[in-house]
């Protein structure tokens, strides 16, 4: 016997006694592959979440499960209503432009949950925590927004079901039975203006999920941003925060990208055609019917900045290289897609 079959012969010795039982080890792996699958969906900070969800803007105060003092969303549509025809406007960002999640739990699934992703998408806060136990716990992601949730095309068959929250609020549990886990989603309207929505799967029962909603608890969480901005537009509620990208569309706008201004960072791109300046870097400057487009080539990062403003925007060179010169990737940016 080799030195090599040896150790593994001693360490599958070793763990023998660690290994799940025959009978539960395919339903494990099926539940974990599902986790993964749907972690790899949910690191984009609810990107897909956000076709699935109403538009709208996030503005007002936001009322828990259980009573207490309201915390104030920062991304709200600003007094000053910015009219596009009159073209970008530019002003220093301040405090209140970071979005924040206005919830924490009071109670997690088996074995806790990691610290949230924080994210903003066409409007609606979202805060995904991951599961910190693979097979035993679950992921649970929950979002608030100013609308009603619209849900996709199910995969499978729907059901619904009331439930009773404190402070005689009604939630609605929607099951949808697919495999290897049914998709569970809760929600209700906590106000006029607010409606919460937590999505998980069945690894909870019903019980527990109502409880985790009724168990909410009021906190301040920022957005993990990832751009330290000189300037901002201004008038422009924030649309979307990714760790990659940000938007900002006019307050009562659709979200749509002819609405939307946005800071993306992808992977390096080739610089084609004549270049400008930008700050300490170097970008091509593009202008179709549709939009104008600044792509920086960021060197030290190996990566590429892409600002975009929709053709609504009116926007000389020189404001938007002035924009673009003033976004820098933070420690928590990474490139689309990755």
């Amino acid at each position: 016997m080799s030195d090599i079959d040896r150790r593994v012969r001693e360490s599958l010795h070793e763990h023998a006694e660690r290994t799940p039982a025959a009978s539960s080890l395919l339903a494990d792996v099926h539940r974990r592959s599902a986790r993964l699958g749907r972690r790899r969906r949910l690191t984009a900070l609810g990107a897909g979440l956000a076709a699935v969800l109403a538009v709208a803007g996030v503005a007002g105060t936001v009322a828990w499960p259980g009573g207490g003092s309201p915390s104030r969303l920062a991304a709200q549509p600003p007094q000053d209503v910015h009219d596009p025809s009159a073209g970008l406007s530019l002003s220093p960002p301040s405090a209140a432009d970071v979005p924040v999640f206005p919830y924490r739990p009071g109670v997690t699934p088996a074995g806790g949950l990691a610290p949230p992703v924080v994210s903003v998408e066409a409007g609606w806060i979202v805060a995904y925590y991951e599961a910190k136990d693979p097979v035993r716990g679950a992921d649970v992601t929950v979002s608030v927004g100013a609308g009603r949730p619209r849900f996709a095309a199910p995969a499978g068959p729907v059901g619904e079901s009331p439930h009773r929250l404190r402070g005689d609020r009604t939630a609605t549990l929607r099951r949808v039975s697919v495999t290897p886990a049914a998709q569970l989603s809760l929600y209700w309207q906590e106000s006029p203006t607010r409606w919460v929505r937590i999505d998980t799967d069945d690894t909870l029962t019903d019980a527990e999920l109502v409880n985790f909603a009724n168990r909410l608890r009021p906190d301040t969480v920022p957005a993990a941003a990832p751009f330290r901005l000189d300037l901002a537009p201004a008038g422009m509620p924030v649309d979307t925060v990714t760790t990659s990208t940000m938007s900002w569309r006019p307050a009562g706008g659709t979200g749509t990208d002819a609405d939307r201004i946005s800071c993306t960072l992808i992977g390096a791109r080739p610089l084609t055609g004549p270049t400008t300046p930008v700050g300490r870097y170097r970008g091509t400057l593009r202008r179709t019917a549709a939009d104008t487009t600044l792509t920086v080539a960021l060197d030290d990062r190996g990566q590429s900045l892409v600002v975009r403003v929709p053709a609504r925007y009116p926007v000389g060179d020189a404001d938007l290289i002035r924009f673009a010169a003033g976004v820098h990737p933070t420690e928590q940016a990474a490139s689309a897609g990755d």
